[in-house]
């Protein structure tokens, strides 16, 4: 119904982003994927980013935490080292802050413009618990395995508990490291001597079987993740097993 001298404006958000966004977002000069250059973006600042493989968008996000980009970017920055396949200095990031976007589906519109393979891929996903070990791979993870043959610099030459080196490795390494952590102290107590600086981590692993009481326990390099238990047991998926 018409009223004499009154009419109402609604703005189409979403219309607007789907017009407005992707030019402004093609303008944005991207930045190598870096802890350094995500440590200058400004503090609490939220919106939607791309990653992108020589200049070709492979992942979009958001984020609306306190943390702002930080937290996210930085994670991925993370989940993208010692991967098989995949160099992490052809990735680069663009950021784009935007105050008011919760009322739009911006990583929808932005997926349909750009394609974004590694959406929906499992990329940057959590653990998903010692119930999913037997389960097929995220399509990222068998596209992008984890390479466990690199030297690693966090784990020097000396003594320590076997243990202490599994909880090193495990706060330590770009990917999950998952181990039996409550039981079996006793054996976990045994002390190793780590060689040399710079060994890798299908090394060191076997250093650590070798330790253990034989035929007790085993490595499984999944194909995003490593997992060490008391077993004997073969999985439908992965990439090697180390026993003793």
């Amino acid at each position: 119904m018409l009223i004499p001298g009154f009419d109402e404006f609604e703005l189409d958000l979403e219309l607007a982003f789907k017009r407005d966004l992707p030019p402004f977002i093609e303008k944005v000069i991207a930045a190598p994927l870096t802890y350094v250059n995500v440590e200058s973006i400004p503090i609490k600042k939220n919106g939607v980013y791309l990653l992108l493989q020589n200049d070709t968008v492979m992942y979009v996000g958001k984020t609306d935490s306190k943390a702002g980009f930080h937290s996210r970017l930085t994670r991925h920055a993370t989940h993208l080292q010692h991967r098989k396949n995949l160099d992490p200095s052809s990735i680069t990031f663009k950021a784009v802050a935007i105050p008011v976007f919760k009322n739009a589906d911006l990583e929808s519109i932005l997926i349909q413009h750009y394609g974004a393979p590694w959406n929906f891929s499992g990329f940057g996903g959590n653990d998903p618990g010692r119930q999913r070990d037997t389960q097929k791979p995220a399509d990222f993870d068998i596209s992008y395995p984890i390479d466990v043959d690199l030297p690693i610099e966090f784990i020097i030459a000396g003594t320590y508990s076997c243990g202490e080196l599994l909880k090193r490795l495990s706060a330590n390494l770009p990917y999950t490291f998952r181990f039996e952590k409550q039981a079996h102290q006793e054996e976990l107590n045994t002390p190793i001597n780590v060689p040399s600086d710079n060994m890798t981590v299908r090394s060191l692993l076997t250093l650590v079987i070798e330790h253990l009481p034989k035929g007790a326990w085993q490595a499984t390099i999944l194909f995003g993740r490593i997992i060490l238990y008391r077993e004997q047991r073969d999985y439908p998926y992965f990439q090697d097993i180390i026993r003793a």
